[in-house]
């Protein structure tokens, strides 16, 4: 079995962070409900793509239960971006 490498985990887990941060101060700042910067968004999608390349590394990662992640939708705002990004460190963290 293969498993995706430390490093790559670290570095996936530190985007994902430094991603949850900048939703937290869009909540902080009353801004929870609207739809997230693009800029932001395309962050968010970066790192998504960088985790579906690592798909083919982990049978974690290709599990159905990940399904929902590979769907960066448009109009998410901070409350919904900041989910995604909590479930997607836990699911990281159980992978180290």
């Amino acid at each position: 079995m293969t498993v995706i490498p430390e490093e790559t985990l670290l570095r996936l887990l530190e985007n994902c962070l430094e991603l949850s941060q900048k939703a937290l101060q869009l909540i902080a700042s009353r801004h929870s409900t609207k739809a997230v910067p693009k800029e932001l968004l395309l962050q968010y999608s970066a790192l998504i793509r960088d985790l579906h390349r690592e798909k083919r590394h982990d049978t974690t990662l290709a599990d159905e239960s990940w399904e929902w992640i590979w769907e960066v939708k448009p109009s998410l705002n901070a409350i919904q971006l900041y989910g995604r990004l909590a479930w997607i460190n836990y699911s990281l963290i159980d992978l180290l």
